[in-house]
């Protein structure tokens, strides 16, 4: 059987055209507050240790950090559930932002239509939020590209998100498949990828120099998306 292969959003198949120049994001948290910093506040009003969570430079570590803190110290299902909806908020503005400027990498859908022409079947895990994956992958200025997969998983159907192997290993679940070839663009796919026990591809939208990519044990690198079907032949 072909190995299921599961894709990353953002950087993968969509991009950021041309990122503004930062002059600060405002919400009601506090006008031209970074969202690192809202979302360390948010969590340390909460209780969490401010030394836990300061060093945190990814908004994924600040909310991976967050639920294990309350998590391992007995905060109920119900406080859990509302700091986590609380840091949402601020994710959700600069998740926004960078979907505004986004665009649908070229390659995209040509290369989606190669894999489903060889029988592949494909899902995609991205630490987007459910509201954003459904506008964006069913929208013809990003080529419906939803329509290419069966089941997708989000941030809102996870407790912990990338790089924790948690998104990946929910999906593999619902296909009822345990050999998978992930494919993304930065560090925490590789990680969560490598941790769930699969073959990574990084699609280095990023340039990552080569030391860089040798750090996260890659199966293949490739540019663009019409790689991979020989990728996966070999």
């Amino acid at each position: 059987m072909k190995p299921l292969i599961l894709f990353d959003m953002d950087g993968t198949l969509i991009i950021q055209e041309k990122p503004p120049e930062y002059q600060g994001t405002k919400t009601h948290y506090g006008p031209y507050m970074s969202i690192k910093a809202q979302m360390k506040e948010i969590v340390i009003k909460h209780g969490v240790p401010s030394e836990l969570v300061f060093p945190l430079n990814r908004m994924a570590l600040i909310w991976n950090a967050t639920r294990l803190y309350l998590e391992e110290h007995d905060y109920t299902d119900a406080e859990i559930k509302a700091v986590m909806t609380e840091i949402n908020e601020p994710f959700m503005v600069e998740e926004r932002a960078d979907h505004e400027i986004s665009v649908l990498i070229p390659d995209t859908i040509p290369g989606l239509e190669a894999l489903q022409k060889l029988g592949y079947e494909m899902g995609l895990v991205t630490t987007a939020s459910r509201e954003s994956y459904d506008r964006i992958s069913s929208d013809h200025a990003y080529g419906c590209f939803g329509d290419y997969f069966k089941h997708s998983i989000t941030r809102d159907e996870s407790r912990y998100i990338k790089p924790d192997p948690e998104p990946i290993n929910r999906i593999l679940e619902l296909y009822n498949r345990d050999e998978f070839v992930y494919i993304g663009d930065s560090d925490h796919d590789a990680y969560a990828c490598n941790a769930a026990g699969g073959r990574f591809v990084l699609l280095n939208t990023r340039c990552y120099d080569i030391d860089t990519v040798d750090m996260f044990s890659p199966y293949a690198v490739i540019e663009r998306l019409s790689e991979l079907p020989e990728i996966l032949g070999n």
